[in-house]
């Protein structure tokens, strides 16, 4: 057991994120979030989970394994009744992958969970059921087996500190349900497919039916940023220096994955800039990495659909390609990617060539490239 996570002081934020494996023979891992600082380790019974928990005392038990089941069915074995639970459902309608389960692995999955979950309750903890891959594509990060490295990245600009770089990929998806549990803590992430009870008289935690999620970063609770509809008039108008320098200000302050979208928006700016000076193997450099920066955002962002986004970056990119082949003579500037916003009024006509008048006021070399 890891001393570091007994060691460290317990406050009205701690939470422990587990990511469960089917067999206490194969290890689980577990994080121990306190704020944003995490201290990460791999444990194999019930019954040292259940022991690491009493003596760190989180306020919230999050784990990453079904912890109820469809309805009408009353034991992971039963086979009538619906293959679904309500939490299933509402993370599909969400594009959301997930296994469900009544699947042959998973049942093993979940008869652990229920039984888990029953001995920290009945020791007194808040238990919640949380799936980190889902988490992962809601905050835009990738899930650990397409690439664990920015997985891990990801985390750490979300602002989590204490992430080893030999973390294991069960250490990172406890990260991240300790994390989504942490969110919920703060009000910004919600139980899908039902219901949180109030707190208790005592100020405990009561029980929690359905899965926590984080809430998307583009659900319209609050307006756009001001400097985010500044610089969009800007690019509209054909104004990319002074658009990408609106955008900088407010990429500079931002968490993921509103970082990563407003970085590509800014290099899409700046390839719209070299585009115009016929810089194509600048312009096809930008548009990659471009392209690399959405490829971490979920399906909204600031909302913008960034799959319609990402298409017409390849097809940018494709322009680009011909004009490096010499299979074009003029760039074709219907190419220019359409930023629309939902809820945002478009103009009625856009400039898609550079402004004349679009030139630096200040030394450039701060803006992510």
């Amino acid at each position: 057991m890891n001393s570091e996570i007994v060691e460290m002081k317990t406050t009205h934020e701690t939470v422990m994120g587990i990511d469960l494996s089917a067999d206490e023979r194969r290890a689980s891992g577990v994080c121990v979030l306190r704020g944003r600082r995490a201290r990460t380790t791999l444990v194999g019974t019930d019954a040292e989970i259940c022991a690491l928990a009493r003596r760190v005392r989180p306020c919230l038990i999050t784990i990453d394994a079904p912890l109820s089941l469809p309805p009408g069915r009353r034991t992971v074995h039963d086979r009538s009744g619906a293959h679904d639970r309500p939490c299933d459902r509402a993370l599909r309608q969400r594009g959301i992958r997930l296994f469900p389960v009544t699947l042959g692995a998973m049942r093993r999955l979940t008869e652990r969970g229920m039984q888990l979950k029953a001995q920290l309750e009945a020791a007194g903890f808040c238990v919640v059921e949380v799936f980190p891959g889902g988490a992962q594509d809601v905050l835009g990060l990738p899930r650990k087996q397409h690439d664990l490295d920015g997985l891990r990245d990801g985390l750490r600009r979300l602002g989590v500190r204490g992430i080893r770089d030999d973390a294991t990929h069960d250490e990172l998806d406890a990260v991240t349900a300790a994390y989504t549990g942490w969110l919920w803590l703060r009000g910004e992430a919600k139980v899908l497919g039902g219901e949180e009870t109030r707190k208790r008289a005592n100020g405990e935690m009561g029980s929690v039916e359905g899965i926590v999620m984080p809430r998307s970063p583009d659900c319209p609770i609050a307006p756009l940023p001001s400097a985010f509809l500044d610089g969009l008039r800007l690019y509209w108008r054909g104004f990319y220096w002074h658009s990408h320098e609106a955008w900088e200000d407010l990429w500079r302050a931002s968490a993921e994955p509103q970082r990563s979208f407003l970085q590509a928006l800014i290099q899409i700016d700046a390839a719209l800039i070299h585009t115009e000076r016929g810089n194509w193997r600048g312009v096809h450099n930008l548009l990659r990495r471009a392209d690399n920066n959405l490829a971490r955002c979920p399906d909204k962002v600031l909302g913008v659909d960034v799959p319609s986004l990402r298409e017409q970056v390849a097809a940018f990119c494709a322009e680009v390609e011909a004009m490096l082949r010499g299979e074009r003579r003029a760039f074709n500037w219907r190419r220019k990617p359409r930023l629309a916003p939902e809820g945002v009024s478009l103009p009625k006509r856009e400039r898609r060539r550079r402004a004349k008048g679009d030139l630096p006021q200040r030394a450039r070399g701060s803006a992510p490239r």
